[in-house]
């Protein structure tokens, strides 16, 4: 069999993680919150525990010296986790801690003297979650302390034609400023005593694999969703729905949307955002109607030669309170991120819930997470403007009348 490389090497254990995932997902909804697996179920999972263990080992081998010290780091990390969430569960203890601030890497741990819990959000592991990549602009702060203000210029300076000797008149430059509003962002994450006991698997790796993933999910559906929250809403939550017919000049048409913001001043260059489906629409319709040659609007990782990326969020908006794909709709998210401020405020405060029967019974430690969010829209006030975004826009594809 032909050895796999680093990239083949990683891109298993996250599947081996994302089937572990869906096992303990899948139990728990067969046996009304409860883990019970069954022996053909209980065998597979020890199975991917094993597994996993070997793809470490062959990773070990083909790492370098600075890598392997990082992995062995890890180990320790993840050696120190699984004893504390043994304690928990074997004592009915819970405990509170701080995890490391992914700005600056402080920890204050209280679990055990001395102890750290080695969980770390800032990185978003590969997952097999469909849309959680973001552009690359956006603004992204983490660990940030204190309330965050924002300053902007409202004006410009106008030059004017005057006579030899006259006034000039003055002109005053004027500021302004955008203050962040924290929001209070919390999840749990169950993990099973059979994952905790077996000590082939990778805890550590598990965890932050979980917690990485709902996070991803979370920031893809509030950057790209048009939900209208009653906080934390994206940029395209705020703007008007403007339409395209979804026709043979479609891509002149999102061409010239993306003009539009270029003449309010918006000159950098903008990321496109559509379902898979629109990706493929576009991918064969010709660029310019008629054209001789295969251009299209999609190529080349491009988008009218923007680039672009495919989320099913763009199209998610609040059914009774739950965010969900909007039925029959397809949308199109045009976005300067460079004016879109996400930041982690404070601290990230991790809980170990193992003395609650519900949990004990089921077989089951909760690990809860709490932080602040904000997600703050720069571009609504630039120019002494004051109403919607200017710098993003939503658009809602209708299709091309039928004719008889």
């Amino acid at each position: 069999m032909k050895e796999m490389t680093k990239q083949q090497l990683q891109e298993r254990q996250n599947a081996i993680m994302e089937q572990m995932d869906q096992m303990e997902i899948q139990s728990r909804e067969k046996n009304n919150g409860d883990i019970k697996f069954t022996d053909e179920e209980a065998a597979k999972y020890d199975s991917l525990c094993r597994e996993s263990a070997g793809l470490s080992a062959k990773a070990k081998a083909l790492a370098s010296d600075a890598e392997l010290a990082n992995i062995r780091s890890n180990e320790e990390k993840g050696a120190k986790l699984r004893e504390m969430l043994k304690n928990c569960k074997n004592k009915r203890e819970n405990a509170t801690t701080i995890l490391a601030n992914p700005a600056d890497g402080n920890v204050n741990g209280n679990l055990e003297a001395g102890g750290l819990i080695p969980v770390t959000i800032k990185e978003i592991i590969d997952t097999k979650v469909a849309g959680i990549e973001l552009p690359e602009d956006l603004i992204q702060v983490m660990g940030v302390t204190g309330t965050e203000i924002i300053p902007y210029s409202t004006n410009d300076v106008n030059f004017t034609v005057n006579g030899e000797v006259q006034k000039v008149s003055e002109q005053g430059l004027d500021f302004a400023n955008i203050q962040a509003q924290p929001q209070r962002v919390a999840a749990s994450v169950a993990v099973s005593h059979r994952a905790i006991d077996n000590a082939a698997f990778d805890i550590l790796g598990f965890i932050t694999y979980k917690l990485s993933k709902g996070l991803a999910m979370f920031k893809a559906l509030h950057v790209y969703s048009h939900c209208q929250f009653d906080t934390l809403k994206g940029p395209f939550a705020l703007v008007d729905v403007e339409e395209l017919t979804l026709d043979e000049n479609i891509g002149k048409n999102l061409a010239k949307k993306v003009a539009e913001m270029y003449d309010l001043g918006f000159e950098g260059v903008p990321t496109i955002t559509m379902d898979k489906v629109t990706e493929v629409d576009l991918a064969y319709t010709k660029a310019i109607p008629g054209q001789n040659g295969d251009r299209t609007v999609v190529e080349n990782g491009k988008c009218c030669g923007y680039p672009y990326t495919v989320s099913p969020y763009i199209d998610y908006a609040l059914d009774g309170g739950v965010p969900k794909k909007e039925a029959g709709a397809r949308y199109i998210g045009i976005g300067h991120y460079g004016y879109l401020a996400m930041e982690q405020h404070g601290e990230f405060r991790f809980n170990v819930d193992a003395t609650s029967s519900a949990n004990f019974d089921r077989g089951t430690v909760v690990l809860g997470i709490s932080t602040d969010f904000s997600l703050t829209e720069l571009s609504a006030k630039v120019n002494g403007k004051n109403g919607k975004p200017q710098a993003f826009k939503l658009i809602k594809l209708v299709e091309e009348p039928t004719t008889h």
